[in-house]
This record gives structure tokens, sequence and C-alpha cells, in this order.
């Protein structure tokens, strides 16, 4: 009997180990070719033969396996690509590291700019400076307290009025052109003029609340999460490509928005 199954290959009890979906025995050798060309694979303990296919085209794994390896390299602090292709190997997946870079850069898993939010009703900003290929960048960041999550990020070379307008501009779109009740700012002026110009709103203190001493904790919510970036970012030094930093945050951020929202939910149950 020949099965082809997307999931004949998946998780088990937490572990990244192929199984026989027939009788879930974990051994299984090669054993010829389908009609199609397709490597078959053959239970050792119940002889139940099947096509191992990838759920994602053109990729030699699931894409379970793509999403843990992603979200290990883009979560875990002190790891490498070659730490976790190493890692990886260990787990029964032969990967080199410069797969897994290509999974990075061109993750199709992530959906952090198709993800709407509602009820976004307090937005924090604030700017980080980082380094990439040893030049000073600013990362923009827009977070909102109701529903702990990133709304926006922006990368730029400078610290001018319009990267702050850019990341306003992609919070308010992340927001369906819906505009917030209040902003918290740390008190950069960009702010001052950028908000006027995305929102249409007059600078008063009803509208924006205008923080110039986040140390007291006014602005903390962003501020935590500008510490777990400069706590990840810490390890890489800096990024060699600003594409590799873009891939990077994407990721992160959408892993950050995924851990909160799932928190959220269990805190609720």
């Amino acid at each position: 009997m020949i099965q082809t199954d997307l999931y004949s290959f998946s998780f088990r009890q937490g572990t990244l180990v192929p199984w026989c979906k027939s009788c879930g025995a974990e051994s299984f050798y090669k054993d010829g070719k389908s009609s199609d060309w397709q490597q078959l694979y053959k239970c050792r303990r119940c002889g139940f033969r099947f096509v191992w296919r990838s759920d994602l085209p053109h990729k030699r794994f699931f894409s379970n396996v793509i999403s843990f390896a992603v979200e290990m390299y883009t979560t875990c602090v002190g790891i490498s690509l070659r730490t976790l292709a190493k890692l990886m190997g260990k787990l029964g997946f032969s990967v080199s590291y410069e797969c897994i870079r290509q999974w990075v850069l061109q993750d199709k898993t992530s959906h952090f700019v198709d993800d709407k939010v509602d009820n976004a009703k307090t937005w924090h900003c604030d700017e980080t400076y980082i380094k990439i290929k040893g030049k000073g960048y600013w990362l923009w960041i827009v977070y909102c307290a109701e529903t702990r999550q990133v709304l926006a990020w922006h990368i730029s070379q400078t610290h001018l009025l319009k990267d702050a307008i850019a990341v306003l501009q992609k919070a308010r779109l992340r927001m369906n052109g819906a505009r917030p009740e209040k902003i918290v700012t740390d008190g950069l002026w960009q702010y001052e003029t950028a908000i006027k110009k995305v929102m249409g709103w007059h600078w008063t203190e009803q509208k924006v609340r205008y923080v110039k001493d986040s140390g007291i904790g006014k602005n903390s919510f962003v501020e935590r999460v500008n510490k777990e970036v400069k706590r990840r970012f810490r390890w890489f030094g800096s990024f060699q490509a600003l594409q590799s930093a873009e891939a990077f945050f994407r990721l992160f951020f959408s892993n950050f928005n995924r851990r909160t929202t799932l928190a959220r939910q269990t805190r609720a149950s």
C-alpha cells in the first residue's frame, strides 16, 4: 500500500522525530520510487509505504520544521546559524546553516503585515539604535498597550521627520486607517509634526501625552520591547546587510506578537 500524505512526518510529543502515520514507528528506509518519480519510504515495523512530500512547494522539509528553526533563531538568545544547524542535526534533520539563513530570508509563515488590529487605543512610540554592516541605523517601533503587540516598525539610517511619519503610517495601516485615542512618545520632537501630518491632530494634552523622561515608566511598555530587541541583538553585534536585518525583525516581531497573543488567551481562559 502506497500513501501520499503531507503529514506522514510531523511533530510528536514535542519532539522533531519523523514517524510512520500507520503504526507510529520511527524506523523506516528508502524503498524505490513512485510512478511520478517521488522517493518512497517503507516502515520497518508494519511495511507501510508512503511518499514524503512537504506541504510547502519546492521545500524538502515541512512547514512546522521550518517554523521551528526560524522561531529558534529569532527568539533564543546566543544561538547562531551554525549552532542551530548542529542542533537540527541532533534532532534528526540534516540541514546546513546556509539553508536556515534562506528560510529566515524567505520565510512565508510570518503574517505580521496582514494581521489587522481594531482595539489599539493607546500607542507607545520609541526608537532604538542598531548597527548594520558597521553603520548606525535606527529601529522605530509603535507598540499597542491594549493588545501588547508591536503595531509597526521601521528601519532607517536617518533620525528625521520622514522616518517618524513612515512608522506612524504603517501603524495606522495596520489599524485599517483608524486613529488611536492617545499616543505616548519619548519626547522626540519629530513625533509632534509627524502626528499632525498622519493623524490630523492638533498638539494638545487631550490627544497626546508628551513624555520626556521614559525612565519614569510612562513609556515602559515599548521600552521593554526595546530591551528584548537589544538582548537578542547583542549576540549579533551587527547585521551584514539591510535585507538580513529586515528579515530578522519581521520574524522577531511576528513571533513576539504570536507569543503575547497566546499568553493573553491563556490568561483569559
